[in-house]
């Protein structure tokens, strides 16, 4: 039998643990286990597990610079726009179930270095000659019969003009933040289309870096922005470190637009030119969007080769070039506009906000593929999960 006293005791230790054991279960019931939800878990996700790259040794960076020549720019063939071969149904699609839902964002345009031109007119000073030539037939050119533009974003309506072909207008903004980006394949060099983003950083096509049917990036890859008929006033750039979206990796069998163009976007990083300058200090940088409504009014502008045709372009490839039109959903994160250029203008930006003289313009979009035979471009429509996945990892 317990005494008094050791019932006491007893009893006091029997409370103790009793009000342990509760704190506990209390403790446990405030804060459970909690489980992230996908769309949280991919939120959290370092960019590097959603994002490819590619960098690139100073080594190789001087071998592409000497490379690249103005007559070596020049003389590069077009990247092929991709095409679906396919029929393509012309109706907009449905909403599918995972369309992203996210608050809109941007990034603004910015200006070049005070002495920028200044500096490049010391260092290209051939270049810069050129500007002051009058050309024979330097009017503006209109390659075919367009259309006019209609609110309502209509497939195949659109205008199109020569930007640059008059000289005084290839350093103005926001023409000088666009280029032709060269760069060598397998079977020889190339081109796309190119422009100058924040934090000297370049924005294209994800095509023109990664080739997912032999699943490796090319190489030698230079930035020429203002280029106008071999002339490159402010210089050429190296990529020093280029990015792909994963999605776009992993990518197999036949390009299709609604399953590949909104994966079709891709960044890089680039060093100083000849000068010692930065891209950004040198041209300055377009402003860029994301998570916007599909129907806008487009500048899309690059540096085409051949029509939507496959013909040849007059000029090709020597003067910056623009359609004008508004833009309809083909399907989920990807966008359509009527446009009649082809090969050549891959990667090039599609801008809103555009103003020729003005620092002004925003990127919302890069050219991704054709339908031979439909005057339409397609790409993707910036948002989180494409843009601003790449600029983080990129640094934009």
């Amino acid at each position: 039998m317990y005494s008094n006293k050791g019932k006491s005791l007893f009893i006091f230790m029997l409370l103790a643990v009793l009000l342990a054991l509760g704190s506990g279960i209390q403790a446990s019931q405030a804060n459970p286990a909690r489980s992230t939800p996908a769309d949280e878990i991919d939120r959290v996700r370092t960019p590097r597990n959603l994002v490819v790259n590619d960098v690139v040794s100073p080594a190789d960076q001087e071998a592409a610079l000497a490379f690249w020549t103005r007559e070596a720019i020049a003389a590069a063939q077009p990247m092929e726009l991709l095409v679906q071969t396919g029929p393509i149904d012309q109706t907009q699609s449905r909403l599918e179930e995972f369309e992203l839902i996210d608050e809109p964002g941007f990034v603004m345009a910015g200006m070049s270095a005070p002495d920028a031109d200044i500096v490049a007119q010391m260092a290209y000073p051939e270049d810069w000659a050129a500007l002051e030539e009058i050309a024979v037939g330097d009017a503006v050119l209109f390659d075919e019969p367009v259309g006019i533009d209609q609110i309502d974003g209509s497939s195949q309506i659109y205008t199109s003009y020569v930007v640059n072909q008059a000289s005084a207008l290839q350093k103005m903004y926001p023409h000088r933040w666009i280029g032709r980006f060269s760069f060598r394949t397998p079977s020889g060099t190339s081109y796309c289309s190119a422009a100058s983003i924040s934090n000297n950083v370049m924005l294209t096509a994800a095509h023109c870096l990664y080739d997912t049917t032999n699943n490796r990036w090319y190489t030698n890859r230079v930035f020429t922005p203002a280029f106008r008929n071999g002339n490159a006033p402010y210089g050429t750039f190296a990529a020093t470190e280029c990015f792909v979206l994963t999605a776009w990796v992993n990518l197999t069998g036949s390009y299709s637009i609604n399953g590949w163009a909104r994966h079709d976007v891709g960044v890089c990083k680039t060093g100083k030119n000849s000068a010692g300058k930065t891209l950004n200090e040198a041209v300055g940088w377009m402003g860029r969007q994301w998570n916007q409504p599909y129907t806008r009014h487009f500048h899309n502008l690059g540096y085409p080769f051949r029509n939507t045709s496959d013909a040849l372009l007059t000029n090709a490839g020597r003067y910056l070039r623009l359609c004008a039109a508004e833009s309809f959903r083909r399907t989920t994160e990807t966008l359509g506009m009527g446009c009649n250029y082809g090969r050549g203008i891959s990667g090039g930006p599609w801008m809103v906000n555009y103003a020729p003289g003005v620092l002004s313009g925003n990127a919302n979009s890069v050219n991704s593929g054709i339908v031979i035979g439909t005057r339409n471009s397609y790409g993707a429509r910036y948002n989180s999960n494409n843009i601003v996945r790449l600029c983080n990892a990129a640094g934009c």
